[in-house]
């Protein structure tokens, strides 16, 4: 080893030194051991801004929050640690804390409040208050009832608990006093308030004092007790009464004004009349006594002492009675008065003669018989199995032989009796019933002017049927159809009000038949789904369209049994003005017309417009002609009898009968004629009809 301390010269050789070596010891520390040490100053400045740290943190992330209250000086208490008050603000972090709301006299609010997102955030809550306390008294008067909001609440006086904040009805009612009604605001804030209320009274002072002394005092039949008497008696009318054994009842009528007393201190009383209570038998009898009208029996009836009365009782159906009575002051007698019948001759000629008479509830016989009746109203009653009851009032006058024609009816006679031979519709039609018996429509093969789908039919009815003395006009159709038009011909109108309705087709006449119906609560006769017509019920009474069959009865059968040929009678020509047909009117728009016929119209003409036809009818020939019920088809003739038929049960076509204003041949104008068709068209309108039953 090298000492470094001794200098090294070039070509000198070092001092040669022994190199030893030196023991090893370990390094030992202090028995203090080491410790860091710090400045005091150093460390509390690191806390400061630890501090400054986290306070700049939250002001930077706080929410202003307002809470506003009512009441405004409320407590307010926010759950969490984190939070600071800056004047009317709380500064708290995002999040969901537990807010509570307390001031004295309000309910408590416990609530979550949430702080989102918004750097300033206002909430408002309003406490509920409590319930107030009433303490309600009635000087002078103890007892009276308390009503709030019409609900009892006890009696004064009386402290009344828990009554919710806000205005309220207050009650206050007592016997023998006004009412007291008024509207109270009760503050609530669980405090307590008073109202004392003096009660109006609703009475008065009487003083009754009567020569003699000790009568009974009544008052609306209340006895109060005995004169001299001081009683306070409710405001208004009423009737006062004394009454004393010897002597008259004295009454009056007294108006009681509240609060202000009134004396009926010079009451006299006269002696008494005689009493008698008077009985009838029977009872109700008219009585009057010396000539006045006293009531009806049992009656109690004052009579003048010494003097002779006469009473006198009266009762239909019986004999008048009299009788005399004189009486001593202060008598009490009892008067019982039989009243004898006055017997009346009543003859009752009953047919059939085997049919049961009752009269007053009671049997009496059969047949013709005579009976003695009091002269008085009786109930009669006339029963027969089979029949109708016959029952009526009478009263037999007196003196004179009564008689009674009774006739009873069956059930059938009676309901014919109620069938209406003429009836009227809603929409102002006329309908006449109808009764046939059978015929045979169609024409024979030699007739002139016969088509082959005019066989002969034997019909036969078992209804009876109403039949429209008119054809339908526009201004009837439009009872359903207000914007219906039946349009207009080479400048001429079809479509006055009454002119026949035209253009309509068959469906369209079915539905106006089912509107007619339902205007009259009758049942449909057209079955109609989703406004088409699907079929009919045979059995219905509603409004429908005539069959073939009725229209050409009606239109063809007479009382001579004889089938009429044309609209006018058997033969052609048409007589003058028997009908709008194809005449010279309108020889411009028609081909074929009658020659040196005109019946003063081109189209259609005013129904009812031309004489009345065969059975009433008018225009079953000319005007328009008419769909009828029936689809169209070849029926086959033969021996067969039909029963009211209703045509075939389906088919492409509907019939149309009777002829036109647009006709004018020999085929055409025949009633047998039957037309079809499927379209509405210019000349075709149509008629209703119905069944009886």
């Amino acid at each position: 080893m090298v000492n470094s301390k001794t200098p090294y010269s070039p070509g000198i050789q070092p001092e040669r030194h022994l190199i030893e070596p030196i023991s090893f010891k370990p390094h030992q520390p202090a028995a203090t051991g080491f410790r860091p040490r710090f400045k005091r100053q150093s460390v509390l400045t690191l806390l400061l801004l630890a501090v400054y740290g986290c306070l700049a943190w939250f002001l930077f992330s706080a929410k202003a929050v307002y809470i506003k209250t009512t009441p405004e000086h409320a407590d307010i208490d926010v759950s969490g640690i984190l939070q600071l008050k800056l004047a009317d603000r709380l500064l708290l972090l995002r999040g969901i804390y537990e807010l509570q709301i307390s001031a004295a006299g309000y309910s408590p609010l416990v609530t979550l409040l949430t702080v989102d997102e918004p750097r300033n955030q206002a909430f408002s809550y309003e406490l509920a208050r409590l319930p107030g306390h009433l303490r309600v008294a009635t000087p002078g008067v103890e007892g009276a009832e308390i009503f709030i909001d019409g609900i009892a609440r006890g009696t004064t006086p009386a402290l009344i608990r828990d009554i919710p904040y806000g205005e309220h009805q207050l009650l206050i009612r007592s016997e023998r006093y006004f009412p007291y009604e008024t509207i109270l605001m009760v503050e609530g804030l669980d405090r307590e308030q008073a109202q004392a209320i003096s009660l109006a009274q609703a009475w008065a002072e009487v003083n009754f004092a009567s020569r003699p002394a000790g009568a009974d005092v009544f008052v609306d039949e209340e006895l109060l007790g005995q004169t001299p008497l001081r009683a306070g008696i409710l405001k208004g009318q009423h009737n006062v009464r004394l009454k004393l054994n010897g002597y008259k009842p004295w009454q009056d009528h007294l108006t009681i004004v509240p609060s202000q007393t009134l004396d009926l201190t010079d009451i006299a009383l006269e002696p008494a009349d005689a009493v008698v209570y008077l009985v009838s038998n029977p009872p109700s009898a008219n009585t009057t006594v010396d000539g006045e009208y006293l009531g009806l029996t049992p009656l109690e009836l004052a009579i003048t002492p010494g003097q002779t009365s006469t009473i006198k009782l009266y009762k239909q159906g019986y004999r008048a009675a009299s009788r005399k009575i004189t009486a001593a002051s202060g008598d009490q007698l009892r008067m019982d008065v039989r009243l004898e019948p006055e017997l009346v001759q009543v003859l009752f000629n009953i047919s059939p003669p085997d049919a049961e008479l009752f009269v007053d509830g009671s049997p009496s016989g059969a047949g013709p018989v005579t009976l003695s009746l009091p002269a008085r109203e009786h109930q009669i009653v006339v029963r027969r199995a089979g029949y109708l009851d016959y029952n009526t009032r009478i009263t037999p006058p007196s003196g004179v032989t009564q008689q009674l024609n009774i006739q009873l009816k069956t059930e059938a006679q009676a309901k014919l009796e109620q069938i209406k031979p003429v009836i009227t519709t809603h929409a102002g039609q006329t309908l006449k019933l109808f009764r046939p018996d059978s015929f045979s429509m169609g024409a024979s093969r030699r007739e002139p002017g016969r088509r082959p789908n005019e066989s002969l039919r034997n019909v036969a009815f078992k209804r009876a049927f109403y039949l429209g003395l008119h054809e339908v006009t526009n201004e009837q159709y439009r009872l359903m159809n207000p914007t219906y038009t039946s349009g207009e011909l080479e400048g001429v109108s079809l479509n006055g009000d009454q002119l026949p309705v035209a253009r309509v087709t068959w469906e369209q006449a079915a539905q106006y038949c089912n509107w007619l119906s339902r205007q009259e609560s009758l049942p449909h006769f057209y079955l109609e789904e989703g406004g088409s017509i699907t079929g009919i019920d045979p059995q219905s009474t509603g409004y429908r369209l005539p069959t073939e069959a009725e229209w050409e009865w009606a239109a063809r059968a007479g009382n001579d049994h004889q089938l009429l040929k044309f609209p006018w009678g058997q033969a052609m020509p048409p007589t003058e003005k028997s009908g709008n047909f194809a005449d010279q009117t309108a020889a411009n728009l028609l081909g074929k017309i009658l020659n040196n016929y005109n019946d003063g119209y081109l189209a259609s003409a005013p129904v009812g417009s031309f004489p009345i036809g065969n059975n009433g009818l008018y225009d079953m020939g000319g005007n328009v002609a008419e769909w009828v019920n029936d689809y169209y088809g070849i029926m086959p003739g033969g021996n067969t009898v039909e029963t009211d038929p209703l045509g075939p049960i389906n088919g492409e076509f509907r019939v149309i009968k009777g002829s036109s204003w647009a006709h004018g041949t020999i085929t055409e104008l025949r009633l047998s004629y039957r037309d079809y068709g499927d379209k509405q068209r210019d000349d075709a309108g149509f008629r209703i009809a119905r069944y009886l039953e």
